[in-house]
């Protein structure tokens, strides 16, 4: 007897579909609460406002001077907004610095402790990485000089020369093989 209930696969799309499903609900339902507050306060606010609304724009079309303080006060406006706004960024780069001098200060028995301990650790390790990078580097070129003098005494066959071309090949009997030259 067989089920005929269909089976449902657990998938990472399934998992993926259900995550992008309560996502659209969420944002669905915080743009729901979130405009019926914003319509709640239109509705009380509107009345109150649109009689200053329409009084500004009334204003603002029929009386060109009141355009030009509107204008002239933003322009002016800017020097001093402009002056506050480096004034608020000195000083609250001065207030920082100086909290971090004083957090150095006040923390800087474990910042010279930790130092002490890096430091010295830290050029070891330099130096051991230095002698390993010259112990190989020596190595190999060894290795490689050796492997070229004795391809051109004739004892070993190296086709992985950086001067291949120019070698002569060696075959097992000793005489020149000109075949694996041409390949």
């Amino acid at each position: 007897m067989s089920d005929s209930s269909p089976q449902r696969e657990t998938s990472g799309s399934q998992f993926t579909d259900t995550a992008k499903d309560y996502s659209s609900k969420a944002y669905e339902t915080a743009t729901r609460i979130g405009y019926s507050y914003w319509e709640i306060a239109r509705h009380y606010i509107g009345p109150i406002l649109q009689p200053v609304i329409n009084s500004t724009k009334y204003l603002w079309a029929n009386l060109p001077p009141v355009r030009w303080l509107a204008y002239t006060i933003g322009a002016f406006s800017c020097i001093p907004v402009a002056l506050f706004i480096a004034w608020i960024v000195l000083t609250f780069g001065f207030v920082s610095a100086l909290a971090g001098v004083g957090i150095v200060i006040a923390q800087g028995f474990f910042t010279f402790l930790g130092l002490a301990v890096f430091l010295p650790v830290a050029g070891i390790l330099i130096l051991i990485a230095f002698v390993a990078a010259c112990f190989a580097t020596f190595a190999w070129a060894g290795f490689e000089t050796a492997s070229f003098g004795l391809s051109r005494l004739g004892l070993v066959n190296n086709r992985n020369l950086i001067g291949f071309s120019q070698v002569k090949a060696i075959s097992g009997r000793g005489a020149v093989d000109n075949q694996s030259e041409n390949q």
